[in-house]
Formats: C-alpha cells, structure tokens, sequence
C-alpha cells in the first residue's frame, strides 16, 4: 500500500478526533480521543521470511532472499540448548512464533547459566574434554543442530553465539579456555561449528558475549570468526560486546562484521543508539540488549522506551530480556518472582509483540531519525522524557514516540509544514488490545498545532506513539 493513500498503512492504533481550539496566533488541534485500535495480544500475521538473511541495498536494515524487508523481533534465550528439555524447547519456540518473536540469541555451549554446565539437560556435553575446544562431542553438536532446525521450521533466527566469553573473561564464559587452547584451537572450532550448521539458513553470527576484547586478546574473536568464515561465507555475523561498546566500536574495520549491535544500560539510550545511526560505512543494527524485564528494578514502560527509541533511531530492531526466561529457572544473577513459563506472558512480552504488530504495518524500513526537532517543535522533553521522532525521505509519513511522565497528557507543538500534504494523526496505545472506531483527524500542512497525549494509557503511565501521515 502507497503512502500517498488515503487509508493507513496500520492497524494497530487509535485514530483520534480532535476538537479545534485557540493557540495564540493560529488554529491547533488538542485532544479528545477515543479511537480505533487494534493492539492483539498475538501478533498480527507476518510473512515468512525465505532465509538466510542479507543486508539491505541501502546498509541500513535486514532483508530475506526476495528482498524483502526483515524487521528484528526479537528475544534472548540464552540458555536455551542446555536448560529446557526438548518438549519444552518445543514449547518455547511455539509461543515466540505465536507473538510474533523472529530473532532469538542463543548459546551454543554454556559455560555457567544452566543447571549442569556446561551439558544438557540429558547429560550432553560439548567436549570430550572440558573446556578443549579441540574434542567436540558430535551428539552434543547434533542435538544443538536439532534445536535450530526447529527454529527454523517456525520461521525464527537463531542469533547463534558460538563461544560466549563471559563477563570480563570470567567464570561465566569461555575466554579462559580459550586462552588456554589457542589461536589456532579456535580457529579450527570455527571451522567446525561452521561446517556443522551451514546447510542451516537462520543463523545469524554472534561472536564475543559480554566482554570486549582489546590488543592483546581481540584474537579471541577475530580467529574465531576467520575459522567461520573459511567454511562457511552465506550466514551473516555481529559481536556482543561488553555495555556502552557497539560491534563497529570495536570491530567495524573487519570484513566480517555485516552487521552492528548497540549495547547499552545508558538511562537516554537513544543517544548511542543515534551515534551508531551517524557511524560510517552503514551497517544495519539492532539493540541487541538492555535493561531486562525482572533485573535492574526494570518496569514496563521503561521497557517500551528504550525498545520505541532504538526503533525510531535507525536500528533495524531490537531484542527483549527476561529474567527468568533467558536462562530458563536455571542459575541466573537475580532473584526470580515467577516460572520461566509464567515469564512467556510477561508485560514485556505483549508489548514487544504489539511492537512487532505495529512496524510490520509501517513503512519501518524507510523511516529515518528526525534529530532537528522541526517536526514536534515544543514539548518533546528531556532525558528519559525524550520524544524521538522518526520520518521517511519522501515526507509522508511519521512516527513519534512519547515517553511517559505520570498519568497526566504531555503537551506537544507539531509543525506540519514538511509534510508533503495535510497530514492525518493517529495516537496508537502499546499496551492495549481492543476496538473502538472513530474518524481521523486531518491537520493542514502548515502552521504549529497543539497536540495533546491521550494521558494514562490504561497502566498507570503515560507513554503513546503518535503517527503523522500525509494524505
């Protein structure tokens, strides 16, 4: 569907009316809303993606072997080779699917986050001997083999770390052995794993995990993704580095990084997750963590935010973390209130499933951040209140996301002016499901209007996204 139609291009939102009142000088629009909305609890249907994945013409997002745009939803199960059995594996990967989650990180081998590291819940272990990376065990390999071919039958990839390192190259990952082995252990691992799974298409690289190497330890990546690269050239590749380091950081002059990954617990995320936007060569990148759910006294909105920013700052999507999900009730680093299975209905995981819902009615992949704040002019906040606007180079279409501040409505100044024509508002809710049908509001393309937020969203904040699109 074209921009320039008179229908929007979504469904997931409330299309508002607005009575007209006096700003000083000109004529506004201010609030009075109930509104169309769609928001399901499940996903709306997506198209299955023909994989492997490869990066955009443009180096700026995802796409599928017909070109078509691949928006990243996606979650961070860890653990999820070693913790589950199969049935639950199962279960798992069954319920993403259903809400509409496409991307999972996953280790391949486990160091420390499961019940009996570094084996499976059957008792699999992935070296002959411990920690040598140069005795794998095959049935451990065929199995972790099975668990991404069942990923796969579900459409999702599988953001395959191949040797977590661990948290400053401590007892939670792999470094130490690594260390121990060798440049070329490594690098011959790399050749194995990568041999071992390139008749499979949704696998996307992870490399590092949690710690970034530097001179003299970067062999500790750069080996481990040569010895990839020399059997196996169709399946892209990132690095999970350590907090506040993004892949091109640290990496970005390697042939073999395709794709970029910020990092980040920055309380304004959206300045590294701008700066990577502003990195050259173009890379297409994801949030590929944050703050999770259950740990850092996280909250719901605070997980909206930080997913709404890195969206409308140029990442081609962004990853949810659960605690206890992502290591599936086995050994974690916080305290847990519920199951890992009662977690698969968490806020976060309704949210991130609208999310995924709404941009994939979007034209998502054109949009580009608006940093200059001439479109919402006044009112856009500060800090953790930041409004981030995003736009599409045709002038057509906007998004905006308005963090929230309480329960009350937050003022905001809108100039239509760079719209291409008088431009149609719909305020869209992210943690709501239900109908409510209503006209939609048209604002000339020029001039300053005043909007008004809905206020309380139905969960005690205030945090909305508000869609601009020229008729």
């Amino acid at each position: 569907m074209g921009l320039a139609s008179a229908r929007w291009p979504g469904q997931n939102c409330f299309r508002m009316n607005f009575r007209l009142a006096q700003f000083p000088g000109r004529r506004v629009a201010g609030g009075i809303v109930l509104a169309y909305i769609l928001m399901s609890a499940q996903a709306a249907p997506q198209t299955e993606a023909l994989f492997p994945l490869k990066v955009s013409s443009n180096g700026r997002h995802l796409v599928d072997q017909n070109d078509r745009p691949f928006l990243v939803v996606g979650d961070t199960p860890w653990s999820l080779i070693v913790q589950p059995a199969m049935p639950d594996i199962e279960r798992y990967l069954a319920d993403r699917h259903a809400r509409g989650f496409n991307s999972i990180i996953v280790n391949l081998i486990e160091h420390k986050f499961c019940s009996n590291p570094p084996r499976t819940r059957s008792g699999l272990a992935p070296f002959d001997r411990p920690g040598d990376f140069s005795t794998p065990n095959g049935q451990y390999f065929d199995f972790a083999h099975e668990v991404v071919q069942k990923a796969n039958e579900r459409g999702i990839v599988v953001w395959l770390a191949p040797a977590y390192l661990g948290s400053g190259g401590g007892d939670e990952g792999f470094f130490k052995d690594i260390k121990a082995g060798g440049r070329q252990r490594l690098r011959d691992y790399g050749a194995f794993v990568a041999e071992r799974f390139k008749d499979l298409p949704n696998i996307i690289w992870v490399l590092g995990g949690d710690f970034t190497p530097n001179p003299p330890d970067r062999w500790t990546v750069t080996e481990l993704a040569e010895g990839i690269r020399r059997r196996d050239g169709g399946h892209l590749m990132t690095v999970h580095n350590s907090p506040e380091n993004s892949a091109a950081a640290v990496y970005g002059q390697e042939s073999w990084l395709t794709v970029d990954a910020v990092y980040s617990y920055e309380r304004t995320l959206f300045h590294p997750v701008l700066a990577e936007y502003a990195s050259k060569p173009a890379r297409p990148y994801v949030l590929i963590e944050s703050t999770y759910e259950g740990e850092h006294k996280a909250t719901a909105d605070l997980i909206r935010r930080q997913a709404y920013w890195a969206m409308l700052g140029g990442a081609c999507g962004q990853f949810l973390g659960n605690n206890p999900l992502w290591h599936f009730d086995g050994p974690g680093l916080y305290a847990v209130k519920q199951t890992w299975q009662e977690a698969l209905d968490s806020p976060g995981s309704g949210d991130m499933s609208r999310l995924g819902s709404l941009f994939r009615s979007l034209p998502w992949h054109q949009l580009r951040p608006e940093e200059k704040h001439s479109i919402v002019t006044e009112g856009y906040g500060k800090d953790v209140a930041t409004a981030l606007t995003a736009l599409t180079p045709d002038q057509k279409f906007s998004v905006i996301y308005v963090p929230s501040t309480g329960t009350g409505r937050r003022e905001l100044t809108v100039d239509t002016s760079r719209f291409a024509g008088p431009a149609s508002v719909r305020w869209c809710n992210p943690t709501i499901a239900g109908v409510t049908p209503a006209e939609v509001s048209v604002l000339p393309n020029k001039g300053a209007h005043r909007l008004l937020t809905p206020g309380d969203n139905g969960t005690g904040v205030n945090d909305w996204v508000l869609l601009l699109q020229a008729k």
